[in-house]
C-alpha cells in the first residue's frame, strides 16, 4: 500500500507532490476519526442496552444497525467503506432476528459454512483475475 500511495505523491514531472500528499494525510485521519467513533459509539450502545436490560436479540440488532450507520456515514463523506463490515453488520442483524424469534434451527454452523464458501469465492475470483491480468 505505501509502494502504491508513494506513486500516487508523483506530480506530473516525476517529482513528489506535497499537495498530494497531504490529501493522503488528511484522509487517513478522516479514516481513523471514523473507527475512533464507531468504537466509542458502540460502547456507549453496549452500556445503554446493559442498563436498559434490552434483550440480547435487540442489543445484537443495535450493533449491526450501528456498524451499517457507520460504513453509510463513510460513504456519504468519501471515506473508505469496508465490505468486511457491512457483511459483519448484517451477521449481526440477522443473528439478532435469529435470536428473537427463536428459531430452532443453530445459526452458528450456517453463518461458517457461509463464510468458508465466501471465501474460497472471494479467493478464487481474486486470483483468477490476477492471472488474465499477467497474460
Amino acid at each position: 500500500m505505501v509502494k502504491h500511495a508513494m506513486h500516487d505523491w508523483l506530480g506530473p514531472d516525476g517529482k513528489p507532490d506535497v499537495h498530494k500528499m497531504v490529501e493522503f494525510i488528511e484522509h487517513q485521519d478522516r479514516s481513523h476519526l471514523f473507527d475512533v467513533v464507531g468504537w466509542a459509539l458502540f460502547f456507549i450502545w453496549a452500556g445503554v442496552a446493559w442498563l436498559m436490560e434490552v434483550s440480547l436479540g435487540w442489543g445484537i440488532i443495535g450493533t449491526g444497525i450501528l456498524l451499517l450507520g457507520l460504513q453509510a456515514v463513510r460513504g456519504l463523506l468519501h471515506a473508505k467503506v469496508d465490505v468486511f463490515w457491512i457483511v459483519v453488520a448484517i451477521a449481526f442483524v440477522i443473528g439478532g432476528f435469529w435470536e428473537l424469534w427463536e428459531v430452532a434451527i443453530p445459526l452458528a454452523p450456517i453463518i461458517l459454512i457461509a463464510v468458508g464458501i465466501g471465501l474460497l469465492v472471494w479467493y478464487c475470483t481474486k486470483t483468477l483475475n490476477r492471472r488474465k491480468r499477467m497474460f
